[in-house]
């Protein structure tokens, strides 16, 4: 297998990138108008919060994060990062989609991250509260990123989607070929993610989990499979250890509940009428039998439970309530 190209001319300067970031990014992230719809206000919250959204490529994070969004915007709106978008301010982004695009990603993603830091450190700067979306590709992006909200004095929460290999493969074909409104987050183009990219992003969130175990760095967090049901949730403030990167193992190789397994058939039904799809279908069958099997069914799973989200003080606290920064 012959290596990979080397993208490094793709680089831009710290001269070139940081006047992109001036010109271009932080226009449209901070609307200078102050007062405009579009524009993040100061967080009115005792402490301002993150909100952290990560899952890999597929997972759902576009169907989860406008659920965050919609309970933070009453209190104050706030800004919402979606780390792949980063890369279309990239000069050459376009031509490489057009021309390779295979490469189109990798050559502007060291800029794209380096964008998206640079934003979540204005942010902070102007005390806005922020919902982010990660894949985890880059997973130590996604650990440097909750260290520097809880160094700036955030609240930071963290809503780790915990989805079957099967079901986040299926998701990707899904909504390429079906034409999802998912598909193009901010405008990037309709795109066919590349297994390479799902499979580093899937192994990126274990690292991601551990660290959440580990670390401080996160004040809660909750594990949710697709369709935003909570199956574990943990707060520092309970003293009891963190247990993150064993929940997203374990929800890894639940059963698929009857809805999952009822949209999974569908999409896949869908799929099969496109004949360049079929190879990467027969994969997701596939890793998917292990997950439709009764070899699991004696396997103690805790219940599913739909996310909620705190809207004041003294609220109920339970696992799958957010607190967005609620005490």
């Amino acid at each position: 297998m012959p290596p990979p190209p080397d993208l490094s001319s793709y680089r831009l300067s710290d001269a070139d990138s940081r006047r992109i970031f001036q010109e271009e990014i932080l226009p449209a992230e901070f609307p200078a108008d102050g007062g405009g719809a579009s524009a993040p206000s100061p967080s009115t919250r005792k402490q301002p919060l993150a909100v952290l959204a990560v899952g890999q490529t597929g997972a759902g994070k576009t169907l989860l994060a406008p659920a965050i969004i919609q309970a933070l915007v009453p209190s104050a709106k706030p800004a919402h990062f979606i780390a792949d978008t980063y890369k279309t301010y990239h000069p050459q982004y376009t031509r490489l989609m057009l021309s390779t695009p295979q490469h189109a990603s990798p050559a502007t993603g060291p800029d794209a991250r380096k964008w998206l830091a640079m934003a979540a450190g204005e942010a902070t700067k102007r005390r806005v509260d922020v919902v982010l979306e990660s894949a985890c590709r880059h997973p130590d992006d996604f650990c440097d990123l909750a260290a520097l909200f809880r160094a700036a004095g955030y609240r930071v929460e963290v809503v780790v989607l915990a989805v079957p290999e099967a079901l986040s493969r299926l998701g990707i074909l899904a909504r390429f070929y079906e034409k999802k409104p998912e598909a193009q987050s901010r405008g990037l183009p309709v795109r066919l993610t590349p297994v390479k990219v799902h499979d580093d992003s899937y192994v990126g969130l274990l690292h991601a989990a551990r660290y959440l175990d580990e670390s401080d760095a996160a004040d809660q967090v909750v594990v949710v499979r697709r369709g935003n049901l909570v199956a574990y949730g943990w707060e520092r403030v309970s003293g009891e250890p963190a247990e993150i990167a064993k929940a997203v193992e374990k929800e890894r190789q639940r059963n698929l509940t009857d809805t999952e397994m009822e949209v999974a058939l569908g999409d896949a039904q869908k799929i099969s009428m496109h004949e360049d799809a079929k190879e990467q279908l027969q994969q997701v069958r596939e890793l998917m039998k292990p997950l439709i099997s009764d070899d699991a069914q004696g396997v103690a799973h805790s219940s599913l439970i739909p996310i909620a989200f705190a809207q004041k003080d003294g609220d109920e606290r339970a696992s799958n309530v957010l607190r967005l920064g609620y005490a």
